[in-house]
């Protein structure tokens, strides 16, 4: 895969995959531009609202940068410009082009932008779209893994950390199953490679709060404390001693 990084002037970066497209420009990165052009086939809400479309026979995920929490309510979807390559659309797309490439089920990316004015940058992804899966909460929420699957989890997750890839948020969101009972990890915003061990754990903590939380949270949630053991042993099957 070829990656290519092109600065178009006016504050506008671009970094592509030359094989998927060949030519980015803003409209790539405008959701009422796909609008116009009826290509957009659905949405989710998070953080933002991320759009799906299908152009060239290509599916493709836009997702706009967007901060959470309190600094969330006031910056929205600013961020402070240090450096083309440390932004984190910039980031995101490197990452996922790096674990690609180690044979992790990971989203392809497509294209990565970011609109820097002063001091300031606002920024897009485009990846393409995992078809026929969903995320572990939608599939807890109407039915329950196999050990299995929930050992397949746990391998998908060993295998991000041998290539010592650090998670930010590994939850019940971020964890998808295709049809063919494959398993992705998404949503690598704020995440990298990091050296050490001592942090893999933390980040299968995070899951298994998360997991908790859900079964708290909702009436029906196929989960059971005895699936988690399933995951681990999973996982304690690939990791790297």
């Amino acid at each position: 895969m070829a990656t290519i990084r092109r600065d178009i002037g006016a504050g506008h970066h671009f970094i592509f995959d030359d094989t998927l497209i060949k030519q980015p420009n803003t409209d790539m990165f405008n959701p009422e531009f796909w609008h116009g052009q009826n290509k957009i086939t659905g949405q989710a809400k998070g953080r933002g609202t991320t759009f799906f479309i299908e152009h060239e026979r290509q599916h493709w995920v836009l997702r706009h940068f967007k901060r959470g929490g309190l600094v969330g309510r006031i910056l929205s979807d600013q961020y402070a410009f240090l450096g083309v390559e440390r932004s984190r659309p910039f980031e995101e797309f490197r990452l996922l082009t790096h674990m690609r490439e180690k044979g992790l089920c990971v989203p392809v990316p497509v294209a990565a932008r970011i609109h820097r004015r002063g001091l300031i940058y606002r920024g897009d992804l485009i990846t393409l779209n995992i078809p026929n899966s969903r995320d572990l909460h939608h599939l807890l929420s109407s039915q329950s893994l196999s050990k299995d699957e929930w050992q397949k989890v746990g391998h998908a997750l060993a295998a991000m950390h041998n290539c010592q890839v650090y998670h930010h948020d590994a939850n019940v969101r971020n964890i998808m199953i295709d049809d063919s009972k494959q398993v992705w990890l998404i949503d690598f915003d704020r995440c990298c490679k990091k050296e050490g061990e001592g942090w893999k754990q933390g980040n299968m903590d995070r899951l298994l709060r998360s997991l908790r939380k859900e079964k708290v949270k909702n009436t029906v949630f196929h989960w059971e404390e005895t699936h988690w053991a399933w995951c681990m042993d999973g996982y304690n099957a690939v990791i790297a001693k």
